[in-house]
C-alpha cells in the first residue's frame, strides 16, 4: 500500500478527481453482512460544521484531534468565485493501510467495513498516522495519545443510531446506509449521480463518496486545507 508521503510527493498534489463507476462500488458488497458506506453531497453543505463539534462532543476527542474537518474551498463559477464546504474523514477503506502497519493489531475492520481502534491495545506509535494517505487520523507528535479516527459511530450504530455528524447536519449532506440494501437511500442516490471518491489510485478502495464535486477539482489539494483555512 502506498504510504501517505510517498503518495503526495509522486502527485505532486495536481490530480483531479477520479468519478467511480457504480458496478465498481457494488463490487466490494459481496456478502450478507452490512458494509457501511457514506455518500457527502457537497451541494448541500453549509460549511456550520456542526458535524465535526457533534462527532467531538460524542467521541469526547482531545482538544485538537479532531475525527472529521470541514475544509472551505473557492471555486470558479462563471464570472466570479464561489466557496464550497468539503467534510473529510475516515475513509473506511476496504483496503485500509493503517490496519496493515499497526503493531499492536489495534487498528482493525469488522464484519460491516468499519475500521475501528482498540484504544485498549493501541501504543500510540502513530505509525497508522503516517500511513493514512488521506490523513485522516490525527495524530499526537509526542507518541502519548492514541489518534484519533472516525468509526461511524460505531457504539451509536449498536442501538440503531445514525452517526452523529449525520444526525446533527442541518443540511442533510450526509447520507449514510448499507451498500448492500438495494431500497436504502444510500443506494439510491449512488446509482442517480455521479460519483466520486478521493485518491483512487492509493487503492485503498473507500466507503467515503461525494457527489456535487466539480470535475476538475484536485482532491489532494483538498485533503491538504486546514480546515481553518480557505483555498482558492
Amino acid at each position: 500500500m502506498i504510504k501517505r508521503r510517498t503518495l503526495l510527493k509522486a502527485m505532486g498534489a495536481t490530480v483531479p478527481l477520479t468519478l467511480i463507476p457504480t458496478a465498481l462500488i457494488f463490487a466490494k458488497t459481496k456478502t450478507d453482512a452490512k458494509h457501511y458506506a457514506m455518500v457527502i453531497d457537497v451541494r448541500r453543505c453549509t460549511g456550520c460544521m456542526s458535524c465535526s463539534i457533534a462527532c467531538a462532543i460524542e467521541n469526547g476527542t482531545p482538544k485538537g484531534m479532531n475525527r472529521n474537518q470541514v475544509r472551505q474551498f473557492t471555486v470558479a463559477q462563471e464570472e466570479s468565485f464561489g466557496t464550497m464546504a468539503i467534510p473529510t474523514q475516515c475513509g473506511q477503506c476496504e483496503e485500509p493501510p493503517c490496519v496493515d502497519v499497526c503493531p499492536a493489531d489495534a487498528t482493525a475492520k469488522n464484519k460491516d467495513g468499519i475500521v475501528y481502534l482498540d484504544r485498549d491495545a493501541c501504543i500510540a506509535c502513530q505509525a497508522c498516522v503516517e500511513a493514512c494517505p488521506y490523513g485522516a487520523r490525527a495524530g499526537d507528535e509526542n507518541e502519548e495519545i492514541a489518534p484519533e479516527k472516525c468509526d461511524f459511530c460505531i457504539s451509536r450504530l449498536s442501538y440503531g443510531l445514525l452517526p452523529a455528524c449525520v444526525e446533527s447536519c442541518v443540511g442533510h449532506a450526509r447520507i449514510f446506509g448499507d451498500l448492500n440494501s438495494p431500497d436504502s437511500k444510500l443506494v439510491q442516490t449512488i446509482k442517480a449521480n455521479d460519483v466520486y471518491a478521493m485518491l483512487p489510485e492509493a487503492g485503498t478502495q473507500p466507503s467515503i463518496f461525494y457527489i456535487g464535486l466539480p470535475g476538475d477539482t484536485e482532491d489532494q489539494k483538498v485533503l491538504n486545507l486546514n480546515h481553518l483555512n480557505w483555498q482558492r
